[in-house]
């Protein structure tokens, strides 16, 4: 645990998280450089150069088992360290690794592009041939907008891309344009003859079967038919070029067949206004567009960037293999940095989403049983029913979390960006936390990546979405300083609660004696009796030790724990409501705005308490989320931020509030039981006064258990003694309710207050209940 580090590394620690922390969540925009690979994500370079640069010394060691497009490797290699880069999907991993293979000599590559070029053209003039309406000239359009279904090029859906008078055959840039300068026309019957001869042309496409995935947009029977994606003058496109390249020299024929994988996703049936990483066929307003134009300038790109690229490649290990294979090949401890991104959630699967290019490698994945039983994935394949379960993806994360402690120097790092799914927000930020601690981690920070994407930050604001990822960061803990578990249970945990009961509220100090008794209690609550064995006995010393200072025979708590301020009776609803406009208001102390992430990640911090009960009781309060959002902050949608609603109005003078100690009481009992329903209980229901023993409200909380609830309306200084406090607690019991509580205007006697510790009875007074009322009812009440 990071608390017991000493001061100096402690110290030397926190900076780092500090100088982390400012740079990390400063605005940052990607190199418009970096968008020559089809699938280059979120991720930026520079920020991972500054999280390697910041964690890993100078001889330090980088491992990426998830490596993907190779943002992380690229930066490791930036920053002069050794990086162990792993990706296991064919796609990713040939184009990821090309800039580490170079580019032909200026010779290699223009006879390469001459002698493609005489291969090629006389094909791509024929099937992309159009006429000029002004002078008659016939060459070769850069794309058409039409439908599909019904079929029409003459006169398909309007939209922002055509010209102002609707023109469809578009050739605009300077390069296409005609020698006349015409840049656009309608498609006319010069044009649909030349479709007509083109779908008579056969060639021989891949007739590839495609694992079914509705997410993916690989759907049954159509469309998981490989050369169903693709229009016939497409097709045609590929298979020459791919032929082509095939008669190209060794020297240049790698780096023109990863330009061509680069541009196959741009010959499907695509959207006007997508970039194709969409495998969705729609039925209107498609765009087809030249792919030789497209080759040729990905082409000048890719060797534009790589040339670029001063990569030492001696300080690079490169494979592809499933992360378990990977990591099992590395020794213990040689590790300094293991920074990934692994595919998060049912939104990530980019095995089965690369399906439409793995025809054009001479891959399957369909027949690939390693990689279908072994892929990190959520999948609603229905072929894929073994990775259908959250569960069993967690449980290779978990893995995941294992096998990088092995391999970490001691106190080194370990870096997740991740991006919690919308149902599960703060529970999966806390199942992280919980799977690092379980397995020799401390969390240490969870920072949002800052990386500027006007795309998501549409998307992100429609749905409630996470925008950027979160950044986890865990230190690797040495055997003496991980805690305690044994399965899901933190013993650590139950060791410092037996401490703590032992010592009372008021931290009296206790006998060995004592703290067996509490233990033998906390652990037969935990169903571990078995850790009372003789042969536990030492490691149960010395982790009591952490937390205590002995003087003879007494110890003594120190209050360096962090279960010191866990919340252990825990109403994750009720929590949410408390706490949603505290952090809105932390957020917003300077000022400023904050976005979605950033709330999200600060609710985690009040919602955890260090254990996985948390975990297994958010899911039901996930909905809460964005609804408090709503009620106390508004989105200004430019900024991309979050700024607190203004709920002070002219109602807020005392004048204008309600004095709930004049209120009738029948008004009162209703009030608190509209309060309990808006603290998250499923229920509560004002009962009759005759016979109820002093109970006003039956609430049901969210287990469907029972509680009862006291209302007592009194004027300041008519405080509550003990008395009602017994009678509402022999209530609970002969109702086997779970929990009562006395709420009241006014206070309690200090006899009140000992009565209400001994039953467990929740007591409020009069200022409590206010500042609580403050939350659901802003500027409304008042004592």
């Amino acid at each position: 645990m990071y608390w017991l580090l000493d001061y100096a590394e402690q110290e030397d620690l926190r900076q780092q998280i500090i100088n982390l922390q400012t740079i990390i969540m400063q605005e940052h925009r990607r190199e418009q450089s970096e968008q020559v690979f089809p699938f280059i994500g979120r991720k930026s370079r520079s920020i991972a150069a500054y999280i390697i640069n910041t964690l890993v010394l100078e001889e330090g060691v980088v491992c990426d088992p998830f490596g993907g497009s190779g943002t992380f490797a690229y930066a490791a290699l930036d920053s002069g360290k050794k990086i162990l880069f792993n990706e296991w999907e064919p796609f990713a991993f040939r184009l990821s690794t090309a800039p580490f293979r170079g580019v032909p000599s200026a010779i290699e590559y223009s006879y390469a592009l001459s002698y493609f070029a005489q291969i090629v053209e006389p094909t791509m003039s024929t099937i992309y041939k159009t006429r000029c309406p002004i002078c008659g000239k016939e060459f070769t359009f850069d794309a058409i907008f039409f439908d599909r279904s019904p079929e029409e090029f003459y006169h398909p859906m309007r939209h922002e891309r055509m010209g102002l008078d609707a023109e469809n055959v578009i050739f605009r840039s300077n390069q296409y344009k005609c020698d006349c300068g015409c840049r656009q026309k309608h498609y006319d019957d010069f044009d649909e003859q030349v479709r007509l001869n083109v779908a008579q042309i056969d060639c021989e496409f891949p007739n590839a079967e495609l694992i079914e995935n509705s997410r993916l947009n690989f759907t049954a029977p159509t469309y998981t038919k490989y050369e169903n994606l693709f229009s016939n003058r497409q097709k045609i496109a590929l298979v020459t070029m791919r032929d082509a390249i095939a008669q190209l020299p060794d020297s240049a024929k790698g780096f023109f067949e990863d330009t061509f994988l680069s541009i196959i996703h741009l010959g499907k049936y695509t959207d006007y206004r997508s970039k194709s990483q969409d495998n969705h066929c729609p039925a209107n307003r498609l765009k087809e567009t030249n792919l030789y134009h497209r080759f040729l300038e990905k082409l000048e790109e890719r060797k534009s960037y790589i040339e670029l690229q001063n990569f030492d490649c001696s300080n690079i290990t490169v494979s592809s293999r499933d992360f378990r294979e990977f990591f099992s090949g590395l020794s213990s401890g040689s590790v300094d940095l293991v920074l990934t991104d692994p595919p998060y959630g049912d939104n990530a699967q980019y095995f089965e989403h690369a399906q439409r290019v793995h025809p054009f490698m001479n891959y399957s994945l369909m027949n690939d049983e390693e990689r279908l039983m072994k892929e990190v994935v959520i999948s609603n394949a229905p072929m894929r029913k073994n990775k259908h379960s959250k569960e069993q993806f967690l449980s290779d994360i978990e893995h995941l979390i294992t096998e990088a402690y092995r391999v970490l120097r001691p106190h080194g790092f370990l870096a997740l960006y991740f991006r919690p799914e919308q149902r599960d927000w703060i529970s999966d930020l806390n199942k992280l936390k919980h799977f690092g601690r379980k397995h020799g981690f401390e969390p240490l920070i969870s920072i949002p990546i800052d990386n500027r994407d006007p795309s998501m930050r549409v998307l992100a604001s429609a749905a409630w979405t996470f925008r950027n990822d979160i950044c986890f960061l865990f230190l690797r803990l040495n055997e003496n300083e991980r805690r305690w578990y044994e399965g899901d249970t933190d013993v650590d945990e139950l060791i410092y609660l037996a401490a703590f009961s032992s010592a009372t509220d008021q931290g009296n100090p206790f006998v060995i004696e004592r703290f067996n008794h509490e233990l033998q209690a906390q652990l037969r609550r935990s169903n571990l009796i078995r850790l009372l064995s003789p042969i536990y006995a030492q490691r149960i010393q010395k982790t009591l030790e952490r937390f205590t200072i002995r003087n003879q025979a007494q110890y003594h708590l120190t209050g360096l724990s962090p279960y010191n301020f866990m919340n252990r009776d825990m109403n994750a609803e009720v929590r949410l409501r408390e706490f949603a406009p505290v952090v809105i208001e932390e957020l917003t102390a300077n000022g400023s705005g904050f976005t979605f992430e950033e709330y999200v990640i600060h609710l985690a911090s009040f919602m955890e308490n260090g254990s996985r009960e948390i975990i297994e009781k958010l899911h039901t309060a996930n909905r809460l989320i964005p609804e408090l959002l709503s009620i106390y902050a508004e989105e200004d949608t430019v900024k991309g931020k979050f700024f607190a609603r203004n709920t002070v109005t002219a109602a807020d003078s005392r004048d204008d509030k309600t004095c709930i100690r004049t209120m009738e009481p029948s008004d009162f009992e209703q009030l608190i039981a509209d309060y309990f329903v808006k603290r998250g209980f499923i229920r509560a229901e004002v009962i009759g006064r005759s016979c109820d023993r002093g109970v006003d409200i039956l609430a049901t909380n969210i287990n469907g258990e029972l509680e009862l609830i006291q209302c007592k309306r009194y004027r300041e200084g008519n405080n509550i003694g003990s008395t009602p406090i017994q009678r509402v607690d022999s209530y609970m019991r002969s109702r086997h309710a779970v929990k009562a509580w006395v709420v009241t205007t006014s206070d309690f006697t200090s006899e009140g207050k000992d009565e209400a510790r001994i039953t467990n009875v929740t007591i409020i007074n009069g200022q409590e209940l206010i500042q609580s009322l403050e939350l659901y009812y802003p500027g409304r009440y008042t004592l």
